[in-house]
């Protein structure tokens, strides 16, 4: 079996930033902090790490606790229900191109398994999907609720892959994300890393982390499915 791993934000979906936004409210909410611009760069981030970075930026970090981070991210994921549900309703939801053929695709494969490793919490990186219509793809994954480091993530989300398809052995697993921190922590997680520019980071910015294959988009769905099996390039 191999296991492939997919980054949620800028590699399925553009949600023209709901998440943000929903940080943005839950900060307000929390702390009565009203943000109007962009104030830091969540590519590649774990919803915790983006929480603490936020947090250090209005100068909270000593507010926050257990107790408060756990009512940051209640709030958090109420704000990007809602933010998600008037993103589907104003058509400003886009699955990604290429991603729908090649899930659908992969899923006729018996021996890839499909999973996620993502930086939204699980609760959070549901809720995008299932707006999106492409909750069902996904078997297993490992997830920012697991752990702020994106390495230890995408090991958690590793091991739950071999646990969803044993008894067969995983001979491989393939990370495909849209940021230089998916390949590195990919990399470090000891798996290939497709590198897809379709978000925030071009062809160029993404072949200096050196990716294990790097395309524009998803729409190459028979490379991309032979590289997962074999991991070599054709």
């Amino acid at each position: 079996m191999r296991l492939a791993l997919f980054d949620v934000d800028g590699t399925l979906i553009s949600t023209r930033g709901a998440g943000m936004r929903a940080f943005y409210r839950a900060l307000g909410a929390t702390f009565g902090i009203r943000v109007d611009d962009e104030v830091i760069r969540p590519d590649g981030k774990t919803d915790p790490v983006i929480v603490k970075e936020l947090l250090e930026y209005f100068g909270l970090s000593n507010r926050c606790n257990d107790n408060t981070r756990e009512a940051l991210f209640a709030s958090y994921l109420s704000c990007l229900e809602e933010e998600m549900s008037q993103a589907r309703e104003r058509g400003l939801i886009r699955i990604l191109p290429g991603v729908t053929d090649l899930l659908e695709s992969l899923s006729c494969q018996p021996d890839i398994a499909v999973g996620l490793v993502t930086g939204n919490l699980e609760a959070g990186a549901r809720i995008k999907l299932e707006k999106a219509g492409l909750a069902g793809y996904f078997r297993f994954g490992g997830y920012g609720s697991d752990s702020e480091d994106r390495t230890d993530l995408t090991r958690i989300g590793i091991r739950r892959g071999a646990q969803a398809v044993a008894p067969r052995h995983v001979e491989s697993s393939v990370v495909i994300g849209d940021t230089p921190l998916d390949i590195a922590h990919g990399h470090a997680a000891g798996a290939l890393v497709i590198a897809v520019a379709s978000a925030r980071y071009s062809m160029s910015d993404l072949a200096i982390h050196d990716p294990d294959f790097l395309v524009p988009d998803l729409r190459q769905t028979a490379s991309i499915v032979s590289f997962i099996r074999t991991g070599r390039l054709t």
